[in-house]
């Protein structure tokens, strides 16, 4: 039994030295592993108080056990034993040989095992996919019986998650669906709105990029049977921070409508918009997208769509949405209108 107890003793005394020790200005010592330092920040990873950021200016002293890597500003790197030095700069000691890096020159530090994992590593076409899909639905029972069911998926692909950057692909991907059926007398009276977007976009530096746009949208409120639409542009993310994610984008597109009634038009449309993404707490979001479509070829008209989503986290990856979605048109068909709004509710997924 005693040998036991050496045993598991000696495993918890291991695992304490292999942790990074943090000392913060006013005396207090955190224990974990090292994340990140990023943006005057450092994420450690706690055992017992889990994911936490801790600003830079607030700590003492820190020692990492394990090899990291700096990534210094210009993508030169510096791989070896970490410890900060009381100035606040970096020294890295490789091969018994100490270097000080210093901290306004950092881009990034991670672990070295991390960094060589993430710089080597090629995702296929279906991984690495981040985003949300929620469903809703609806029922009404009285004069009027309603069913209404609403699902979207929102999800962003970028490869490489390199440290370092270097020109690459972010690829977007919407899709939204309304379907709602209501009856009244025998009278039966259905509406249907389906849309989905691909959104490649080559990232020619961190902020600025190129994009091309694939979109088809069905819209019944509208008259709308089929609409096509082809284009590209050059964006800027003009904010992208932990809290707030703001970009901006415009472009040209070729546009091929068909309607119900069998009118169908060619356009040549420019292309103005914006996607907000705002982190209110750790349980509420806000996420926003605004386009609008001038038609080039036929002065005056033009159409826009936008979508605004709060979220509340519920537990785990679940969280409750409510949301709008406006789809606007200047010049519908005879007998539409030119506004499609709809209010929807409904559980969400992150993944």
């Amino acid at each position: 039994m005693k040998s036991v107890l050496l045993v598991v003793v000696a495993g918890l005394c291991t695992q304490a030295a292999w942790a990074d020790v943090v000392t913060l200005k006013n005396g207090d010592r955190v224990t974990g592993k090292l994340v990140t330092v990023k943006g005057g920040n450092l994420s450690l990873k706690s055992d017992m108080l889990g994911d936490l950021t801790i600003a830079m200016d607030k700590v003492a002293s820190f020692s990492v056990e394990q090899p990291a890597t700096v990534v210094v500003k210009g993508g030169t790197l510096v791989e070896g034993q970490l410890q900060l030095e009381p100035s606040g700069d970096w020294q890295v000691t490789a091969n018994g040989r100490p270097q000080t890096v210093e901290a306004a020159s950092v881009d990034v530090i991670m672990p070295a095992s991390r960094y060589q994992s993430l710089a080597g590593r090629t995702a296929q076409p279906w991984q690495d996919w981040k985003g949300s899909a929620s469903l809703g639905y609806g029922l009404q029972q009285g004069n009027q019986n309603t069913r209404t069911f609403t699902s979207t998926i929102n999800a962003v692909r970028e490869q490489p998650e390199a440290p370092i950057f270097t020109p690459h692909w972010r690829t977007n991907f919407d899709l939204t669906t309304l379907l709602s059926s209501s009856t009244e007398s025998n009278v039966f009276v259905d509406s249907r709105t389906l849309s989905t977007s691909v959104r490649p976009q080559y990232l020619l530096t961190p902020d600025n990029f190129i994009f091309g746009l694939v979109q088809f949208d069905h819209v019944s409120a509208q008259g709308l049977y089929l609409r096509q639409t082809y284009g590209g542009g050059y964006g800027r993310d003009l904010i992208k921070n932990s809290r707030t994610a703001f970009s901006v984008l415009g472009g040209l597109t070729y546009t091929h409508e068909k309607f119900y009634n069998g009118h169908w038009d060619d356009s040549a449309d420019a292309l103005i918009g914006e996607k907000l993404s705002y982190q209110f707490s750790t349980r509420i979001r806000l996420d926003h997208d605004f386009h609008l479509y001038p038609n080039l070829s036929s002065t005056g008209e033009y159409r826009f769509d936008t979508t605004t989503t709060l979220s509340a986290k519920l537990a785990g990856k679940f969280s409750l949405n409510a949301g709008v979605i406006d789809l606007y048109l200047s010049t519908p068909p005879a007998g539409n209108k030119k506004n499609s709004v709809t209010f929807t509710t409904g559980i969400g997924y992150t993944f």
